[in-house]
């Protein structure tokens, strides 16, 4: 009876297949690091730069130049499980551009020079959690800055369809849509100018207009944009800004209200309402907790995590990252912690122990 053959005989194209299936980067990097022969069979990049440069705006009507799209993911570095006991976590934002270069990035604030981080991190060595990722311009110095970039950008492969770029522009909420091989933007139909938040959700990109309307953004056969609706809005509309996070499997919605404008009480600069869809019935369901569950909530990103993950003992609250709190209040701290149990909105700065964003001390010394 013959031996069977090692996993490095396996035929490269199921190797190949195997990697097309890795969405995550770490899992890919995994992959093509067990031998040369995986290494040969799987495409490096695929994940990181979508095969497509997209236009640039001069104004609002023309197109002008094109650019790279990078991936940014956001991963939380966990030590080896031996050494968990309360040890604090890393939660850093990485890029890769198109010359295979991979940077980190302060996870807090978007469009921020990279770390210069002199140390190298061995991903088999170390637990890695995904969180999240969003989706940028590659920055080139010399180029016309004069370009509208796009406020938010979420780029997905819809199930088998080309690649397709669903973006928004500060100066214009109203989504537009790029497929691939387009040469232009589109306006997608059928939606109000008034968004409030785009997404990737099980490979889809999602629309939330401010009211609570939700759709789900396509390419039909004909290659024309198309929506479909998953929840019907709100029945009062809601706060000022809305915001969509994928988390454990299900889509939330966020909604935060401007209490200095709205006539709530003077010392409560906001007030967040949360929600779950409910997908058969098309609805948001309001929520009262979000559990043992720790809330990072961004203009480019948002993501939950596990209290067990970050090694703290309280979940149920908020952190803003980007800068998101000077649209809609005067609290002054760039970032802050919104405790949902108590409505209470203080600077990072009180809660020490949800401070991951600094390279901790057992990270540097390994």
């Amino acid at each position: 009876m013959a031996a069977p053959a090692g996993w490095s005989e396996l035929p490269k194209e199921l190797l190949h297949l195997i990697s097309q299936r890795l969405d995550i980067e770490i899992d890919l990097l995994r992959f093509r690091s067990v031998c040369s022969n995986w290494r040969s069979s799987s495409i490096p990049n695929h994940h990181h730069i979508l095969p497509l440069k997209f236009p640039l705006f001069l104004n609002s009507i023309h197109n002008a130049s094109f650019s790279n799209l990078s991936k940014q993911n956001f991963f939380l570095i966990k030590p080896p499980p031996q050494q968990q006991t309360q040890i604090r976590p890393w939660l850093i934002r990485i890029s890769k551009n198109s010359t295979g270069k991979s940077q980190l990035f302060n996870p807090l604030l978007c469009h921020v020079p990279p770390y210069l981080f002199p140390h190298a991190l061995d991903s088999d060595e170390l637990s890695v959690v995904p969180l999240g990722n969003n989706f940028i311009k590659e920055y080139d110095f010399t180029e016309n800055w004069n370009y509208i970039f796009p406020e938010k950008v979420v780029a997905v492969t819809c199930h088998g369809k080309k690649p397709i770029v669903l973006g928004t522009l500060l100066v214009n909420p109203q989504p537009l849509i790029l497929k691939c091989g387009d040469e232009n933007w589109k306006v997608v139909p059928d939606l109000s100018v008034y968004l409030g938040d785009i997404c990737d959700f099980k490979g889809w990109p999602y629309a939330v207009e401010r009211n609570g309307n939700t759709v789900r953004v396509g390419v039909d056969d004909s290659c024309d944009s198309s929506v479909q609706l998953v929840s019907e809005p709100l029945v009062d509309g809601g706060g000022f800004r809305k915001f969509l996070v994928e988390s454990e499997s299900e889509l939330l919605l966020v909604d935060v209200y401007d209490c200095t404008h709205v006539g709530f009480a003077d010392h409560v600069p906001l007030r967040i309402d949360l929600f779950k869809l409910d997908e058969k019935e098309k609805k948001w369901v309001k929520l009262t907790s979000l559990g043992d569950r720790v809330l990072f909530l961004g203009f480019v990103c948002s993501f939950t995590i596990s209290i067990l993950d970050l090694c703290v003992t309280k979940g149920n609250c908020v952190i803003f990252m980007d800068n998101i709190l000077k649209w809609f209040t005067y609290f002054d701290a760039a970032s802050c912690v919104f405790n949902l149990d108590e409505g209470r909105l203080s600077p990072l700065s009180d809660y020490p122990e949800y401070d991951v964003f600094l390279p901790p001390e057992w990270i540097v010394n390994s």
